[in-house]
Parts: C-alpha cells; sequence; structure tokens
C-alpha cells in the first residue's frame, strides 16, 4: 500500500453483552466511560502516519448497523474494535453488518478477548484479523504491511487467515518501558459527554498509570501478572494533558494504583505543586496504603478508593489467595473515612470453598466496616484465571465453555458462575439482597443527599435506587407467587 492506511476504531453499542448472573440495575446506571485501548492505538496510529478517526457507537445510542454505516462513511481500510468475552456479540454484529455492507474492508479485533482466544477470533467469518496483547507497538507495523498479505500475519500478535485457516504470530512480549506509549488521544472522542454516577463533577475520563498486578488472586486475570507502570513524570504530563481539556474528575484504571508507595508520593507531590482543579479516584489494595500516604492522595485530590476485599471470612481469602488481612481492612476503611475519601469495597458472593456461613460473615463484616459505596459480585470463573482451570479439572465446568464461545459467539450463551456450594439463583439473590440492604438504609440515602452536587446527579442516583427498589419488589412478588402455588 502506497498511501497511509485509512482506519476507523468503533466502540460497538454494547446490546447484547453476555448474560451474567448480575444484577440488571448494577450495570444500567453507571453512565459512560470512555473506551481507553481504542484511544491509546489511536495515539500509536497518528504517530505511525496512518490515518485514523474514532467513534463511539455506544454513547451515541447507534444500533450495529448505523454503527457500521457510520464507520463506512469514512471510507476506511481497517475498522478496528475492542472485544472483552462479555461485548464480543456486539462487536461480531458489528463487524457483521460492516461485511455486509462493503465486504472489501478488512474488520481487525483486539483486546482481551482476542489476547486469550486468537485464532477462535480470527477464524470467525466477519472477522479478518485477531490482535492479541498490548497493541500500541505492533499496531504501526501492520499498518505498514497492510498491503502484503504474508507480511501482515507475520506481525507479533497478528492473528489472520493463512489459506488453510487460521495462522497466529504470538506477541514478543510486553511493552516494558511503559512511557514510550504516547497518551491516549482523549480529544479524538467526545470526552466532554462521558459520565459517572459516582463523579463528584462531569465529565470524567479514565487514566491507566500501570498495567498488570503481580498478585495471585484465583479469579483473576492480568497479563501474566507482570507489573509495569508510567513514570511519575509521564502521569504529572498526561494530568496536565487533561487540565487543558477542561475534565474535572479522573478515573484512575489500575488495577493497583499504589503498589510502588514512592512513585505514588512523586504523583501527588507533583499534583499539588501544580494545583489542577481535578479530583480523581483510584483502586488499590489496603495493604498498598498506609496513614500517611492515604493523607498525602487526599491533599492531591484523591475524592474515591475502591478496595478488592471479596469476603468477611479469613478462610475464603486464603483460598482466593486474596493474601489480606481483615483486621487491616478495617483500619484502612477507618483511616480513609478520617482523611475525607469516600471508599468503595468490592465483595464476591459464591467463592471458592465458601459456604452460607461464610456469606454471614461478609455481610456482618460489610456492616463493620460501612463502606461509602459496596459492590456485590458473584464468582465466575473467566477464561484465562486459575479459577477455571480449577473448574474445568474438578469438573463444575463440563466442557471448556468460553472456548467454545469464542468459536461461535452470537449463539445464546450465559457466563457460567461458580457453583460449588450455591446455585446460581441463590447466589443471584443473595446479591440482590445485599444490594437492596445496603443502598436502601437511611444512613446510606442521607449520606448521599449531602454529597449529590447537581440535579443530573440527582437523577441518576434516584434511577439506580429505583432499579434496586423495583428488584426487590419483583423479587418479592415473585416469592409470594412461588409460595401461593
Amino acid at each position: 500500500m502506497t498511501r497511509p492506511a485509512r482506519v476507523v476504531l468503533l466502540q460497538p453499542p454494547l446490546r447484547n453483552l453476555v448474560a451474567g448472573a448480575v444484577p440488571q440495575f448494577v450495570d444500567s446506571n453507571r453512565g459512560h466511560l470512555p473506551v481507553m485501548g481504542l484511544l491509546y492505538v489511536h495515539s500509536a496510529i497518528e504517530r505511525s502516519g496512518h490515518d485514523v478517526a474514532f467513534l463511539d457507537a455506544d454513547l451515541e445510542g447507534w444500533t450495529h448497523e448505523a454503527a457500521a454505516a457510520e464507520a463506512l462513511k469514512r471510507d476506511p481500510d481497517v475498522v478496528g474494535m475492542q472485544a472483552t468475552s462479555f461485548t464480543l456479540p456486539d462487536a461480531c454484529l458489528t463487524a457483521w453488518a460492516v461485511k455486509e455492507r462493503n465486504p472489501g474492508v478488512k474488520v481487525m479485533i483486539g483486546g482481551p478477548h482476542p489476547s486469550i482466544y486468537p485464532k477462535e477470533t480470527a477464524a470467525l467469518p466477519y472477522v479478518d484479523f485477531a490482535f492479541a496483547g498490548e497493541a500500541e507497538h505492533a499496531i504501526g507495523e501492520f499498518l505498514d504491511a497492510f498491503g502484503d498479505e504474508d507480511a501482515r500475519l507475520r506481525v507479533p500478535g497478528v492473528a489472520g487467515d493463512g489459506g488453510d485457516g487460521p495462522v497466529f504470530t504470538p506477541a514478543t512480549g510486553l511493552i516494558e518501558d511503559m512511557d514510550t506509549v504516547p497518551f491516549p488521544a482523549r480529544a479524538a472522542g467526545p470526552y466532554t459527554r462521558y459520565t459517572s454516577v459516582l463523579a463528584r463533577r462531569n465529565p470524567v475520563t479514565v487514566m491507566i498509570t500501570s498495567r498488570g498486578c503481580p498478585f495471585d488472586c484465583v479469579f483473576c486475570n492480568r497479563m501474566g501478572r507482570r507489573y509495569r507502570w508510567h513514570s511519575s513524570g509521564y502521569v504529572l504530563r498526561e494530568f496536565d494533558s487533561i487540565a487543558e481539556l477542561g475534565i474535572p474528575e479522573v478515573f484512575i484504571h489500575d488495577d493497583t494504583f499504589s503498589i510502588r508507595k514512592d512513585r505514588v508520593r512523586e504523583i501527588c507531590r507533583g499534583l499539588i505543586d501544580r494545583g489542577h482543579d481535578i479530583v480523581w479516584e483510584a483502586r488499590t489494595r489496603v495493604d498498598c496504603v498506609d496513614r500517611e500516604l492515604l493523607a498525602l492522595m487526599r491533599r492531591a485530590g484523591c475524592c474515591r478508593l475502591s478496595f478488592g476485599v471479596e469476603s468477611g471470612s479469613p478462610e475464603v481469602l486464603e483460598k482466593m489467595r486474596k493474601g489480606i488481612d481483615l483486621d487491616r481492612v478495617v483500619e484502612v476503611f477507618g483511616w480513609c473515612r478520617a482523611e475525607g475519601i469516600i471508599t468503595l469495597a468490592d465483595f464476591m458472593f459464591g467463592n471458592l470453598g465458601e459456604k452460607r456461613d461464610d456469606i454471614e460473615r461478609t455481610l456482618e463484616f460489610v456492616r463493620k466496616v460501612d463502606p461509602d459505596y459496596a459492590q456485590f459480585s458473584i464468582c465466575s470463573p473467566y477464561p484465562g484465571t486459575p479459577l477455571y482451570e480449577i473448574g474445568l479439572e474438578r469438573g463444575l465446568l463440563a466442557t471448556d465453555v468460553w472456548r467454545e464461545f469464542a468459536a461461535d459467539p452470537l449463539h445464546e450463551f450465559h457466563s457460567p458462575v461458580w457453583t460449588e456450594h450455591f446455585s446460581e439463583e441463590e447466589l443471584v439473590r443473595m446479591s440482590t439482597e445485599a444490594y437492596s440492604r445496603f443502598y436502601m438504609r437511611p444512613r446510606f440515602l442521607v449520606r448521599q443527599m449531602g454529597r449529590v452536587r447537581s440535579i443530573r446527579q440527582f437523577m441518576m442516583l434516584v434511577r439506580a435506587a429505583f432499579g434496586m427498589a423495583l428488584s426487590r419488589i419483583l423479587k418479592l412478588t415473585g416469592d409470594r407467587r412461588t409460595r401461593a402455588s
């Protein structure tokens, strides 16, 4: 290809997410966040000298057909999408719509799902290429070789049709020097329209200051658990670029932000010196913070921290290989409260080896810790995790269900849950009940009324509360009908 390749990066409309054992209200009231994977790739394509545009069909509310039509208006050579296993059906439906309108346009899918199943993704009839691993460095090489059918399939991380079936050139490894990755192209998308129900001030954006997580939780898969990070100077320059866009709130979506406390201290001191009118939240662990660090983070604009607690049972935490102490959890949440940092605690029901008395201990522990927000998920064996392999070995999963789904993602599929000691129905009921009890408490509602800063935020909270209340009403109605019958 003598001219630069033309690429449209497209976030598909998310209307057919893989069904999981999660109350609907949990995901239906969160707002929209920017698609960082595509925005990183956007910057990398720009840097390589090729033409690129970004469209967020989910934010726009388009159908799959409308998304394809809008993408094709740009006369692209390639339409690229990002997919997790849960969003794969929508990526495939959009790819199908692109191919129906213009079979000559190549469709490429990258992200977490094709990183686990590259050949299966590339073998789908409406997909030309799958991209496994981190694409920021390899995408330029792929587009440079785009006119050479053989050369483009030799690019590390690329899977595609080799004539006798899909072929895959494994990625050469993870990016070691994270500062060589360009800032994500926030301004290429509708950055003023991204919002969250948790945000103090909208619009919001997402920042990723490190990749990977060195811890060993059985339910998680994080790029081989290799932890790599941007320097404090890189992070501060990215904050500068966000301030220039006028975005007032940042969600730091590292798996564990404060693994390197020295780096976080440098970032915080730099933010204090800069004086940006920006608040931010991050995800971390209770064993990766101390009281002094929390105080510094609060001075630097940290308004919320999310902690994965998972269970109130030490025995369950040990089986999960979580590696945290419950007394430390209580201590850290108390520190956050004293420093004025809002807390979100993640809990999980139906964990490895968990029984009913463990669930009761978790519910009691939630009351003891008293976080500002809580999330109650259901333990699911996701592909690429140790838990998934344990499920296959023990026969809790009859077949390799996620690989089967990867080969045929448009048939009806329900994400498996961990049913060692509970049925799926029991787990959903316990999760729904936990949400209702936590979020419908007068204490929580009074707290929230004191934090509401706009009519928009108030309405988002009302919709979320209504969703939980409706779910509770439907459950009670169903229970009565069951008893009556």
